[in-house]
């Protein structure tokens, strides 16, 4: 912790109220437990999901356990491709830092699997509802874990 400056100002009632400018610097290690195969696959380049032993019925974002058989999921890689059901142009950065706006974010129904993802979609035009995208892995090192991927619309070069 730092302490970065200080100062008087006057509080809602009236009194001075003396500020302290503090810096903070948190580390922490968090374990994402059962979820460790799909941060293998980013690794690897594909995106991951579960599906039920007993019915076959898949989810994204991945489930440990199927509601309906109260079963442990087996894990699966999905073909990295789906639809665009909604997209905005998005002019703020995220709280994690390593992406500069403006940039895209879709609702994206995913091939192979029930359900889908809200995730960055590179390129310059906001993608229509049902433009059909493809995982891209990024090559460089991401703010965060799921930084590691985005999408491209089918047909067009971001």
């Amino acid at each position: 912790m730092r302490v970065t400056g200080t100062e008087w100002v006057v509080g809602p009632d009236g009194r001075a109220v003396y500020l302290l400018g503090v810096e903070m610097a948190q580390r922490y290690r968090h374990a994402v437990g059962s979820s460790s195969p799909f941060y293998e696959g980013l690794e690897r380049g594909v995106l991951r999901s579960t599906r039920c032993r007993e019915c076959g019925a898949s989810w994204f974002p991945p489930r440990r356990f199927c509601e309906a058989h109260l079963t442990e999921t087996d894990w699966y890689d999905l073909p990295g491709t789906g639809t665009v059901t909604a997209a905005t142009r998005v002019h703020s950065p995220p709280p994690f830092g390593g992406i500069d706006p403006p940039y895209i974010l879709a609702s994206i129904r995913l091939d192979g699997v029930t359900g889908g993802i809200t995730h960055r979609v590179m390129g310059a035009e906001t993608p229509e509802h049902g433009a059909a995208v493809v995982v891209k892995f990024i090559d460089e090192a991401p703010a965060h874990p799921l930084l590691a991927f985005a999408f491209t619309v089918e047909g067009v070069t971001p």
